[in-house]
């Protein structure tokens, strides 16, 4: 489990990501998760229950985690110059094929190479971490893709100024 560094634990919860922290620590009954998705019925978007019928909602997720749902959408360019961004951003360059596919950063490979941080980091080096983590958190276990193993880069033009990480809607 990739835990974040102590030093970055204001940021996270200055970009209201504290909270999404917590999803590492869920255990998954994978019984419950193949019961549930039995009692799923698509055409109505709600569990089948004994008692009736529920559903999931955004102001459940908004309330659960802290996180904004009526905000400004996240978009933008999908082709940088990704190497160059990471760069800027994450303060490393990722080389392209190994650790880069097209536009998609490989988990493994960002959760490996974030240096630890010095004794006494500098503003834009817990900022870079606190970016690297987030990055990390959206693709490892707040919105998990496919491949399960990368998130796209695009979440580094939101995370550019952390001041304004909060005024996004997330899901």
């Amino acid at each position: 489990m990739f835990v974040p560094h102590p030093l970055i634990e204001s940021l996270l919860a200055h970009t209201g990501f504290a909270d999404v922290t917590k999803l590492c620590h869920l255990k998954i009954d994978h019984h419950l998760v193949i019961a549930l998705v039995e009692q799923w019925r698509t055409e109505t978007h709600t569990f089948h229950l004994l008692d009736g019928k529920c559903t999931i909602t955004l102001e459940d997720v908004a309330l659960q985690l802290d996180i904004r749902v009526d905000s400004r959408p996240i978009t933008g360019a999908t082709y940088n110059d990704w190497e160059k961004m990471c760069e800027q951003y994450l303060g490393v360059v990722p080389p392209k094929g190994e650790a880069i596919v097209g536009s998609a950063i490989k988990l493994k490979w960002l959760q490996d190479s974030m240096s630890p941080l010095p004794a006494e980091p500098t503003q834009q080096q817990l900022e870079a971490c606190c970016r690297a983590y987030i990055v990390w958190l959206i693709g490892g276990v707040f919105m998990p893709n496919k491949t399960g193993n990368r998130v796209h880069l695009i979440y580094l033009t939101v995370l550019d100024d952390l001041e304004q990480v909060r005024r996004y809607s997330w899901v």
